[in-house]
């Protein structure tokens, strides 16, 4: 897919991808490495010519902008974990157990 159709699906599994670097260093450390690789592990994948980067700002948001050569640049927001949450919340909305994330998770995704 050029781009997901439905945006509110594609930000709701990235924010468990988020959720999921919050509680694991390693793949945290991954995520930032390659985040267009850790998206495809996840069944989220991006044509060739979109370049994922990592925005580790506090007040990030999701960006996309043009970047050289034709190609699209799409910025992931990841935060630092919020202290309004516990990890036993995070990993539920992380691994699919609860329906309905955390607000601190959604607005940062």
């Amino acid at each position: 897919m050029a781009f997901p159709q439905d945006w509110k699906t594609w930000e709701t599994e990235v924010s468990k991808l988020v959720a999921r670097a919050w509680l694991d260093r390693d793949f945290c450390d991954s995520f930032v490495a390659d985040p267009a690789g850790t998206l495809q592990e996840a069944g989220l994948v991006l044509e060739d010519f979109v370049e994922v980067q990592i925005n580790q700002n506090p007040d990030a948001v999701p960006t996309l902008k043009a970047g050289e050569g034709g190609t699209v640049v799409y910025e992931l927001p990841l935060p630092p974990k919020p202290s309004t949450l516990t990890d036993e919340e995070i990993s539920d909305w992380a691994e699919g157990r609860v329906n309905v994330a955390p607000p601190t998770i959604l607005v940062c995704c």
